[in-house]
């Protein structure tokens, strides 16, 4: 199977729809849109009441708006847990990856001449591919499947040369299930972090969660529009809390965008390492 096959297997790559801009405009005008119109609906539905000669209700909707604001609460609770647990593990698959990489560099070091510089020559190739391009962001199908032609093209030539290297009669057994297992782990590695890098939240979450969002909001604006009480900066604060959390869950899930981004420094050192080491050999 070639590289390009390879990689038009990862045709179901979890990429984001919204770019965070668009993310950041949404939840800045829905949330204290929804406020508003909550605030005017119950001001028109006071003044039917009122013309009706009906009483207004004073604790009307308390048990829904403390249900919703629980939810909400308890939403944003689990998405922000599991987006922190999310960035741990990317960041763990990175460091793990660089150090499966720098350990097959530098068990490559056993091998006779002939078959460790094809070898560390491929390995330092492969490491390059493991770098997002530009600014990190896989941001459509195109740039992942791109980034993942290169990688895995690389990554292809790394088991034969591996191969290659260790079946050589100069090297002893153990040395070449040293060196063989070592460069398996830097293949494998790449499993665990395309998991790590594919595995945002789902975008049925984030809906439901702007919509608890939304909806708290809506109630809260209802309520006081009802009761006849102005609409105060104390529901614009809230919804600029809520825009603020969002916003950073959403953030802290996007590994190459945003405030909150993934380090590639150890892939980035582990990189530098080989290059020292080849020209150091050269």
């Amino acid at each position: 199977m070639d590289a390009t096959t390879a990689a038009s297997l990862y045709t179901q790559l979890e990429l984001p729809a919204l770019s965070l801009t668009a993310i950041a405009l949404i939840l800045l005008i829905c949330l204290p849109a929804m406020a508003v119109l909550g605030y005017w609906g119950g001001r028109t539905r006071r003044r039917m009441l009122l013309r009706a000669g009906e009483e207004i209700d004073h604790v009307v909707g308390e048990t829904t708006l403390a249900a919703i604001l629980a939810l909400l609460g308890l939403l944003l609770a689990f998405s922000f847990g599991d987006t922190l647990s999310l960035a741990q593990a990317r960041k763990a698959a990175t460091v793990k990856e660089a150090a499966a990489l720098g350990t097959a560099f530098l068990r490559a070091d056993y091998l006779p001449e002939a078959g460790r510089l094809p070898l560390q020559q491929a390995l330092l190739d492969y490491t390059e591919t493991r770098l997002l391009p530009g600014n990190g962001a896989l941001d459509s199908q195109e740039a992942a499947q791109a980034f993942l032609e290169r990688s895995l093209a690389a990554q292809a030539r790394l088991w034969p040369l591996t191969l290659e290297a260790t079946t050589d009669s100069e090297v002893a057994p153990p040395i070449q299930a040293f060196v063989a297992g070592a460069v398996n782990e830097a293949i494998d590695a790449h499993l665990f972090r395309l998991q790590m890098a594919t595995s945002p939240m789902s975008e049925v979450t984030h809906i439901v969660l702007l919509a608890s969002g939304m909806m708290g909001l809506f109630l809260l604006g209802n309520r006081a529009g009802l009761l006849g009480r102005r609409l105060t900066w104390r529901i614009f604060v809230f919804s600029g809390f809520l825009f603020v959390v969002m916003f950073t869950i959403v953030d802290t899930q996007r590994a190459k965008e945003g405030l909150v981004r993934a380090d590639e420094m150890p892939l980035r050192a582990t990189l530098f390492d080989m290059h020292e080491a080849l020209a150091a050999g050269g």
